[in-house]
């Protein structure tokens, strides 16, 4: 299988450094490439389009070296976060578009038959007639995305591609798009800032944190063994829950509570200060067992999504936790709880480096 090979990219303009040494492997089907907004993931995509030239490093697309290629030249396709169609086109002609200006194009008769097997594909059948005005913000999306589809690149870029859509939407073309990439032999990096569709994804993951690429792996295995605080706060939403704590491989504390806490990462004895991490569900409003430690807290806002209640509050330490609730639930502003946890749910982390001391319990090595 064809794969794409970054060795050591990196790219730097006006003495500034946008992207540092980076190295990945990307494989055919769906690739998930996840950060917040400035962690450098549509620069990375534009360098493999070739709209950007790296400073150093190499591009190999399976035998073949592309770095220098132009983007003219390589078989890539871009779908961006605006829709980016051609308003004055109809559907079919906006599909058909990247066919017409291949090199060596192909008969009418070719052309209408990928245009309607892509409309067919992403439900756009009955539009082909209609300029991109007349659509829904969903179905515009969905011709740019056929559009790129039409011509069979071996690389397709989607750069937070349903960002813009509304939840409904996006949930139903975030599972259309799995099985569309399925049947597709083509090379998938899809960017997006959500952790939810990258786990949604379950595919090869790779995490990148201001121009660098600080994790790769399968999405659940990085939420639950993140190499560092920025690894889990990319792949946690709500926000993990982020403490400092002196620990001492005896005890630790959360705000003002002291608890028994033993880690094998942590020597006896050795008082140090790092950061716990708990992801918000992992916080109940009633006891845990005989394990549970508690803490008062003071509401200060509450989220309502519908499945879940974000609680969110203060610590008698004046440090702020997430709590998350199953359901929709009220809760009084500046209203005193006493809320629980397993240590056994914390991670650590060094506080310096941001590296990870250890992962909850259980998890995956």
């Amino acid at each position: 299988m064809t794969k794409l090979v970054l060795n050591n990219v990196s790219l730097s303009q006006d003495s500034q450094d946008y992207i540092y040494d980076l190295s990945a492997t990307f494989n055919a089907g769906i690739n998930l490439l996840i950060g917040p907004t400035t962690a450098g993931k549509t620069t990375l995509m534009r360098i493999i389009a070739g709209l950007v030239k790296p400073t150093t490093g190499t591009m190999t697309l399976g035998d073949q070296d592309i770095t220098k290629v132009s983007v003219q030249q390589r078989s890539v396709s871009f779908v961006y976060q605006q829709f980016i169609n051609y308003p004055s086109l109809s559907v079919f002609d906006n599909i058909a578009s990247p066919l017409l200006a291949a090199k060596k194009k192909p008969s009418k008769e070719e052309v209408a038959a990928r245009v309607e097997e892509m409309a067919t594909l992403l439900g756009l059948s009955p539009f082909l007639k209609r300029k991109p005005a007349e659509l829904s913000g969903g179905q515009q999306q969905r011709v740019a995305i056929a559009r790129a589809l039409a011509r069979k690149a071996d690389i397709v870029l989607l750069d937070e591609p349903l960002a813009n859509l509304d939840y409904k939407l996006r949930e139903q073309l975030r599972a259309e798009l799995q099985s569309i990439f399925a049947k597709e032999s083509s090379i998938v990096i899809y960017s997006t800032a959500e952790p939810s569709e990258a786990l949604d994804f379950a595919t090869d993951t790779f995490v990148m944190n201001e121009g660098r690429l600080i994790q790769t792996g399968k999405a659940l295995e990085i939420y639950q063994k993140p190499e560092s605080v920025a690894a889990a706060i990319a792949m946690a939403d709500p926000p993990i829950n982020l403490l400092s704590s002196n620990i001492d491989g005896k005890t630790a504390n959360f705000g003002k509570e002291t608890f028994k806490f033993s880690r094998p990462e942590i020597t006896a004895g050795s008082a140090q200060q790092i950061t716990l991490g708990i992801q918000p569900g992992k916080i109940s409003l009633e006891s845990k067992g005989s394990n549970s430690v508690s803490f008062s807290c003071q509401v200060q806002l509450a989220e309502v999504t519908g499945s879940s209640t974000f609680v969110h509050v203060n610590l008698e330490s004046g440090d702020q936790v997430v709590i998350e609730v199953e359901g929709t639930k009220t809760f009084t502003l500046d209203k005193k709880l006493t809320a629980y946890f397993d240590p056994a749910d914390l991670y650590g982390f060094d506080s310096t480096s941001g590296k990870a001391i250890f992962a909850p319990i259980g998890r995956a090595k």
